[in-house]
C-alpha cells in the first residue's frame, strides 16, 4: 500500500460563527485505484456498467466490504473525511481530488466508489434509478428535474431532498468543470451557528419554537409519491422546518410554493417565522469559494445551508451524488 493520502497536518477548520464546521481539506498526491474499482463494481453489478448508469447497489455493505479490499488507498481517504465528520464537521472541501487525469465516466465511478465507502447512496431519480447526476445547467424549456442545479442563476441557501420524508444525510459535489467566469461560487452556512444566533434574540427564539411546532406544506411531485407513500390527492404532506433529524428543512421557494397552494398554514406566525430565518440567513455570507476542476465538497445535509453564485460559464460541469449514513 501507497504511504499516507492525507496530510493531517494540512487540515483546517476554519473559523468563524458561520463556518466552525467547514473543513479545508488538503490530500496529497496519490492515485486512485480506477482499474480496482472499475473491476469491483463490474463484478458487483455482474456486468461493465457505465457511470451515468450506476443504480444503488444490491447490497451496500458487501460492495463497501469489496471496495475496501481492493481500493484501500481510496478507503483511507474516506475514513479520513468519516473522522472529520465524527468530529463535528458540516462540510468538506477538498481543493484537489486527483482524478483530473481520468475521462468523465471513469469520475463517476470514482466518486460514487467514494460515496459508496461513507454511506448508502440513493437514486436521484425514481425512472432510471441513477445515482451520478451530472449537473449543468439548461435552457429553461429544457429543464426537467431541478430548477437549481440546471440554472445559471443563483441557488439561495437551503438543503438537499426537502420533499424526502427523511432527506439524505450527505451529498457531495464533484467538479468536472469549474465555472471560468468568476461565478458558481459554492456558499455555506453551519446550520448549528444559524440555530445559536436564532436563540439569542426573542423574535428567534420564537422562530425556532414556531418551526418546531408547526408542520408546513410540501408538495411531492407525482413521480416520488408512490415511494414515498403519499396519498393525499394533491401530492401534499406536512414537514417542519427545524427539527432533530434534519435539524434544517430549509428550501424558501418550495416552502412559499406550499402556502400559495394551502394559505391556511401562511399565518402571522409562519410568515414572521420563516422571514426571521431568512433574514439571518441572507445577513451573513457563510463561506463563499470557488469548487476547482477536480474539486469536492461533501455536506451534511441534515446541518448545513448551502448555495450558488449565478454564472455564465455554462461548461460548468459537476456530478452530485446523495447517500445516508450506512445502514447498522
Amino acid at each position: 500500500m501507497a504511504s499516507a493520502i492525507v496530510d493531517r497536518n494540512k487540515s483546517e477548520r476554519l473559523t468563524g460563527d458561520s463556518s466552525r464546521g467547514i473543513v479545508e481539506l488538503d490530500t496529497e498526491k496519490w492515485e486512485i485505484e480506477i482499474s480496482s474499482v472499475e473491476a469491483t463494481l463490474a463484478e458487483h453489478y455482474g456486468a461493465e456498467v457505465a457511470g451515468h448508469e450506476l443504480s444503488p447497489p444490491r447490497d451496500h455493505a458487501e460492495l463497501r466490504t469489496r471496495l475496501r479490499e481492493s481500493a484501500p488507498q481510496l478507503a483511507e481517504l474516506t475514513d479520513h473525511i468519516q473522522t472529520q465528520f465524527d468530529d463535528g464537521a458540516c462540510g468538506i472541501f477538498i481543493s484537489k481530488l486527483g482524478l483530473a487525469h481520468l475521462e468523465v465516466d471513469q469520475r463517476r465511478k470514482a466518486v460514487f466508489a467514494l460515496a459508496v465507502l461513507l454511506g448508502d447512496v440513493t437514486e436521484t431519480e425514481p425512472v432510471d434509478h441513477r445515482v451520478v447526476w451530472d449537473v449543468r445547467a439548461q435552457e429553461a424549456d429544457l429543464r426537467k428535474f431541478s430548477m437549481f442545479s440546471e440554472s445559471d442563476t443563483e441557488a439561495a441557501y437551503h438543503t438537499d431532498s426537502t420533499i424526502v420524508p427523511i432527506p439524505e444525510r450527505y451529498f457531495l459535489l464533484y467538479a468536472v468543470q469549474q465555472a471560468e467566469c468568476g461565478g458558481g461560487l459554492s456558499t455555506l452556512r453551519d446550520g448549528r451557528a444559524v440555530k445559536e444566533e436564532l436563540e439569542q434574540t426573542p423574535d428567534g427564539r420564537v422562530a425556532l419554537r414556531v418551526l418546531t411546532d408547526t408542520g408546513l406544506p410540501v408538495r411531492i411531485p407525482k413521480a416520488f409519491r408512490k415511494k414515498y407513500g403519499v396519498t393525499a390527492k394533491d401530492g401534499y404532506s406536512y414537514v417542519p422546518v427545524f427539527a432533530e433529524k434534519p435539524m434544517w428543512r430549509w428550501r424558501k421557494d418550495k416552502i412559499e410554493q406550499g402556502l400559495v397552494a394551502h394559505p391556511e398554514c401562511a399565518t402571522p406566525e409562519v410568515r414572521k417565522a420563516l422571514d426571521t430565518v431568512a433574514d439571518l440567513l441572507a445577513s451573513r455570507p457563510g463561506v463563499l469559494r470557488p469548487l476547482p476542476t477536480d474539486g469536492i465538497v461533501i455536506i451534511d445535509n441534515h446541518v448545513a445551508f448551502h448555495g450558488r453564485t449565478a454564472f455564465t460559464d455554462l461548461r460548468r460541469h459537476l456530478l452530485r451524488i446523495r447517500f445516508q449514513e450506512p445502514a447498522a
